[in-house]
């Protein structure tokens, strides 16, 4: 591990399940190094999950994207680093860069946070000093909300429990677990390469929900959305390069 200032990179192994039946890295494991690095990163900064707890608080993830800009298949190795960025509002944005074994960068991307106060049950904005004021990220663009989908009946595809397996810390369906989904409902080729993703979480899924799954393609973009009777829990896309 090594810390400059207020940013963290870490080396992490890429082990046989973190690829895909064609050894590309998945989305869902992108979305765990990224996450074990921020969680690492947010300890060492003193704003982690126990020092938050403790004040009746925690991190919820609202948003994530990626982009692909390098290869992604066959890595035994990547280092991962990640830094804090200035809050926009309720936003805490955290970015990420993926570099394979020759430091080559492979994948950017950004995570968006929202601080939850377990007391009030509202969203809030604690004053943090955890950002460089000279960082500038990955991208120079705020990451906007994709535009929710309507639930359309022809889209629909399946349905997926939430099991024990697939909870977090704070008892919520993790989040990673959620990307699996584009594998299994569209069954890409191995010529099928992923370009960008990004994931939207609208609110938090629990044991035993049985959530509606639904698949929608357009062009190089292929959406899934899943909902829990008539609210929407989350959804993201995936672009491809066909």
């Amino acid at each position: 591990m090594n810390i400059c200032q207020k940013e963290l990179t870490k080396e992490f192994t890429i082990t046989t399940n973190l690829r895909d039946c064609y050894d590309n890295l998945k989305i869902s494991s992108i979305l765990d190094l990224t996450q074990e690095i921020a969680s690492l990163h947010a300890d060492i900064l003193h704003v982690g999950f126990n020092d938050f707890y403790k004040n009746n608080l925690i991190w919820v993830i609202v948003r994530n994207k990626f982009e692909i800009v390098g290869e992604c298949s066959n890595l035994s190795k990547v280092k991962v680093k990640t830094y804090p960025l200035k809050n926009n509002l309720v936003e805490y944005p955290r970015d990420y860069e993926i570099y394979d074994e020759n430091d080559h960068l492979i994948i950017k991307g950004r995570s968006i946070w929202m601080i939850y106060d377990l007391t009030t049950k509202n969203v809030t904005t604690p004053k943090l000093d955890i950002f460089d004021e000279g960082q500038t990220g990955v991208f120079t663009q705020r990451i906007r909300r994709l535009p929710k989908p309507i639930k359309n009946e022809e889209d629909f595809d399946s349905y997926f429990y939430v099991k024990k397996s697939l909870l977090d810390h704070n008892n919520h369906l993790n989040n990673s677990h959620c990307a699996d989904l584009f594998l299994d409902l569209f069954n890409p080729e191995s010529d099928l390469k992923i370009e960008s993703f990004q994931m939207e979480y609208v609110s938090q899924c629990f044991l035993n929900d049985k959530l509606s799954i639904y698949k929608h393609k357009e062009g190089n973009k292929y959406l899934i959305y899943a909902y829990l009777d008539d609210v929407l829990k989350f959804y993201f896309e995936v672009t491809c390069n066909k």
